[in-house]
């Protein structure tokens, strides 16, 4: 009788097991709050009309955790840049989809989709414009910079950081041009990197030099040089701050002063 009560438990316990690894895992339920802090953005136009302005944009959004989303940014169109700030609205369902609705210093409405969540905060953020009535595509993506207010400083860019950057242009008498690599920054406003460039269809090795600015936002301008004498400049915005410094960053510059084109990228933390 003793042996056939054990029998009987461990048949419990098994069954027991299978229940619990055939039953679906629990779907997570979203909600305004999943959105809170600062989130740098970059978004894109994607057109196949050689006749419309090219544009890019990078800035910070942040959001309340409440419905009510404020930011900066810095827009790039046919080598104008263009600055200011934006207030709004947000909803998020339950599933993790729902909207952005700016209506103060921007006009724009975004249909969005909230990933990488974390302790019920999310990390990333899809980004699709939908009031634009052209036949072009404006997206891109947020990534969080922090969940508490914070305030940066050259210190806060500090370390190696692969790069991968390209231009986007439906002009096709402009080169296409993109690069990747490794840029490393001191901490106190001076950068140097190297890598490799692909401009119409030739790859080069590439090094460079250059320094930075910070804005109290996480903000900045990198102003580089490269081997061969190309000077630019790329706005950039803070991501994945942890412990006062930046694991990641999205960028963005004039692609070519001479056509209509933009550059965007990300840098990421080794």
């Amino acid at each position: 009788m003793q042996v056939f009560s054990r029998r009987f438990v461990r048949v419990e316990i098994l069954i027991f097991m299978a229940i619990a690894i055939a039953l679906p895992a629990q779907a997570a339920t979203f909600s305004k709050a999943s959105l809170k802090g600062s989130y740098s953005f970059l978004t894109n136009l994607w057109t196949a009309n050689g006749s419309t302005r090219q544009f890019g944009m990078l800035g910070i959004m942040t959001f309340d955790g409440a419905g009510n989303v404020t930011g900066s940014y810095s827009s790039v169109s046919w080598d104008t840049v263009q600055t200011g700030t934006f207030s709004g609205t947000y909803t998020v369902s339950s599933d993790g989809v729902g909207t952005i609705t700016l209506t103060t210093g921007l006009t724009a409405q975004f249909a969005i989709t909230i990933n990488s969540t974390v302790s019920g905060i999310a990390h990333g953020v899809q980004l699709l414009q939908t009031n634009d009535s052209n036949n072009e595509i404006i997206s891109g993506t947020a990534v969080l910079q922090s969940t508490a207010a914070a305030t940066y400083s050259l210190a806060s860019l500090k370390g190696n950081f692969s790069v991968l950057w390209n231009t986007w242009t439906a002009d096709a008498s402009l080169a296409q041009d993109a690069g990747a690599g490794l840029i490393s920054s001191d901490g106190k406003g001076n950068i140097t990197g190297s890598g490799t460039s692909m401009y119409q269809g030739v790859a080069y090795p590439t090094t460079l030099t250059g320094t930075y600015t910070m804005n109290s936002n996480g903000t900045g301008i990198m102003t580089l040089k490269t081997n061969n004498g190309d000077t630019s400049e790329w706005g950039f915005a803070l991501n994945a701050v942890k412990v006062g410094k930046a694991k990641g960053l999205q960028i963005l510059a004039p692609g070519s002063s001479s056509g209509n084109s933009v550059a965007t990228g990300t840098m990421l933390g080794q």
